[in-house]
């Protein structure tokens, strides 16, 4: 900036002088003080264009004679000495029309700024020469170190997507051939051969899928997905993969679910999962003797959500203070030494913070060294019905049973599907977990071959590996494309690939794949794929989730039966009821309860939004009594407060004014049977 001013100062006196110069030669009258004082200005002015720093400067008139040049100019350009116009060296007259000129003698790189001059004496321009020689190494160096950081992150992906497919490749014939066992074993020592065969591939696989989401977290392209999930669910799958990790190592797993929670809720449950997964599986395995706690509460959060409230105890090893933070750093472990024998990346703990704060929630430790951590966050997650979850062990049993005894879920014996993949054993896996859904299945070795298929046979669904030698799976997609005589050339292609990095699944659709899995095929996400791109008269769902629930609510009319024997109710349907607690008359009992206990508030909200004609509220008590009514059975009140919501949301406040009354009535009605029986509870 210093140079500029300068630069500016020296110009603004070459100007000046111009002025008098000129004017000496158009006035022949000027006198000996008019000269002597030209003399000073031009000396003044050629002191001030000649110091250090200023720069090359050169002054033309309009018809390139030239008017003036300092010192520094001459060093550039020495042939200007002799020079009476510019017109006659082209590299001078270069630079009133470049934007830079590099000079390979001085070694120098120069920027030009040039400036018109118009005084009523003399019009003309003049450039000045800034030096940025400094300014375009420095630059020339930033682009080669982010050339080089661009180099090194593209080797870097490149490493992922190809261990990606190199390691998920063996592990999908793993797991898939061991479902396979699992599936048609009787004998328990094969079955239970088969369960640790699936926990050390699993394992193997969480390791690589930390890395590939490390890799997502640090380039920003990971994504949150909230889908509406049944809690239960959810924590039934974390249970089946960490309690046999804990039943391996001798400790005892304890799990402590309220069983108020909302069983519906709206949120990303697949890294819900991956967090408390990572949780439970570090207690594990820094745990040697004791227990593991898992436990999840909750609280209102208000606008239609709740907070989760999730911890893991341990009693392992424990953590000193100084080393906590040294837990979220990726791919270190604290005290190497004394856990060298843990398996893992070390990325597990910072992938779960990282998550948490991509959720706006935070990850808590509490450790004391040699007695054990608890790890813990809170999670806002929406609500999307209140019934809440019940019994968690019970239910977790039932559903663990479930899991472990494969039923398929649909039968297309008319329909017909092409594998495409290099590697037989991926072929064997494919069919194998399809067997029992009679499905046509046809396989092809190489992207030829399937080509050759698919020109004589129609097939309803293709699966496509992409690395494949010759012709990988995209090169084989826009050439079946191209075969206007196929009968697929409409046929969705799903790509089957163990490259699960960053970005695949976007790579894949841009390149014409209708859908996209990744290694290693699980037979239920297989299933669930090709029921989505079947036609709907080519298969038939074998429905025993209905058949599940006819059993079940036959054994919860006994539930009811007996519940109604013990007390008549008049406004409340007792079946209903159950069927909210899933056949548990504890848990009817806990709900009747909850409706009694805040029926006071209740009561006073809807009461006082009426009395203020606060009609938007008004709305919003009655829905929340509607839907709290229908779960212990008070079918008349729910319909009656679901009139009077939609009333609000449509504004038919003389609706409202009408009807309000009798719900109350209804209301207190129900209310008090409710506490009757449950005074009577008490009795017995």
């Amino acid at each position: 900036m210093v140079g500029y001013i300068v630069a500016f100062i020296a110009v603004a006196a070459a100007v000046a002088f111009f002025v008098l110069w000129n004017k000496e030669k158009t006035d022949n009258a000027a006198d000996k003080k008019a000269r002597e004082a030209e003399d000073r200005v031009k000396s003044t002015t050629k002191g001030v264009l000649d110091r250090s720093g200023v720069g090359p400067v050169l002054a033309v008139s309009n018809d390139q004679s030239v008017l003036f040049f300092n010192r520094d100019f001459v060093e550039l350009f020495p042939d200007v000495v002799n020079a009476k116009n510019i017109s006659s060296y082209p590299e001078m007259e270069r630079l009133f029309k470049d934007e830079e000129y590099v000079s390979e003698t001085l070694s120098k790189i120069y920027e030009i700024r040039q400036e018109s001059i118009e005084d009523v004496n003399v019009s003309g321009k003049f450039v000045w020469l800034v030096d940025i020689t400094e300014h375009y190494k420095t630059n020339k160096r930033l682009r080669e170190l982010k050339e080089m950081a661009d180099a090194a992150n593209k080797a870097k992906s490149n490493f992922l997507a190809n261990m990606s497919h190199e390691i998920r490749t063996p592990i999908n014939t793993v797991l898939g051939m061991d479902e396979i066992i699992l599936r048609e074993a009787t004998e328990v020592p094969i079955k239970g051969y088969a369960e640790n065969i699936r926990e050390a591939a699993t394992t193997l696989l969480s390791i690589v899928n930390d890395l590939l989401d490390f890799s997502k977290i640090e380039s920003g392209k990971m994504e949150i997905l909230p889908v509406e999930y049944e809690i239960a669910n959810a924590l039934n799958e974390v249970i089946n993969m960490i309690e046999i990790k804990a039943v391996n190592k001798k400790l005892e797993f304890k799990t402590i679910i309220a069983e108020d929670i909302p069983y519906l809720l709206f949120g990303d449950d697949v890294r819900f999962k991956q967090i408390i997964i990572n949780l439970l599986t570090n207690a594990v395995k820094y745990t040697e003797d004791g227990s593991v706690i898992l436990k999840v509460d909750w609280k209102e959060a208000g606008d239609s959500s709740i907070f989760l409230i999730v911890s893991v105890t341990d009693t392992g090893i424990g953590i000193k203070q100084e080393d906590i933070e040294k837990l979220f750093v990726s791919f270190e472990r604290i005290e190497e030494k004394r856990n060298r024998n843990i398996e893992g990346t070390g990325l597990g703990l910072s992938i779960t913070r990282q998550l948490l704060e991509l959720m706006n929630s935070e990850l808590n430790v509490r450790s004391e060294y040699g007695v054990g951590s608890t790890f813990s966050f809170t999670l806002k997650q929406g609500i999307r019905d209140r019934k809440p979850v019940g019994k968690f062990r019970e239910k977790y049993a039932y559903s663990n049973e479930k899991v472990k005894k494969y039923r398929t879920t649909f039968v297309a014996p008319d329909a017909k599907i092409l594998v495409v993949d290099d590697n037989a054993m991926n072929l064997s896996v494919v069919e194998g977990l399809l067997k029992n859904t009679k499905l046509q299945i046809d396989c092809a070795s190489s992207g030829e071959a399937a080509l050759e298929m698919a020109k004589d046979f129609k097939y309803d669904i293709i699966f496509m590996d992409h690395m494949m030698p010759y012709m990988d799976g995209i090169e084989t997609l826009k050439n079946l494309k191209q075969m206007t005589n196929s009968p697929n050339i409409d046929t969705p292609v799903i790509v089957l690939t163990a490259n699960a990095v960053s970005g695949a699944k976007e790579m894949y659709l841009e390149e014409g794949f209708v859908d996209y899995m990744s290694k290693p095929i699980q037979g239920k996400r297989l299933e669930e794929k090709i029921v989505q791109f079947l036609p709907e008269d080519k298969y038939v769902m074998i429905e025993y989730e209905d058949m599940e629930k006819k059993l079940f609510q036959n054994l919860w009319k006994s539930v009811a039966d007996e519940i109604e024997a013990e007390y008549k109710f008049k406004n409340l349907d007792v079946p209903t009821a159950v069927e909210s607690a899933e056949g548990d008359k504890e848990t009817v009992v806990f709900l009747l309860s909850s409706f009694r206990d805040n029926e006071e508030k209740t009561r006073g909200d809807i009461a006082s939004a009426y009395e203020k004609e606060d009609y938007p509220n008004y709305t919003v008590f009655v829905h929340a009594l509607k839907s709290t009514s229908k779960m212990i059975g008070a079918n008349e009140l729910s319909e009656k407060a679901k009139k009077m919501e939609q009333a609000g949301k449509e504004g038919d406040l003389d609706y409202i004014s009408a009807n309000h009354e009798d719900l109350m009535k209804n209301y207190e009605a129900v209310v008090a049977e409710v506490k009757d029986f449950l005074e009577k509870q008490k009795e017995e």
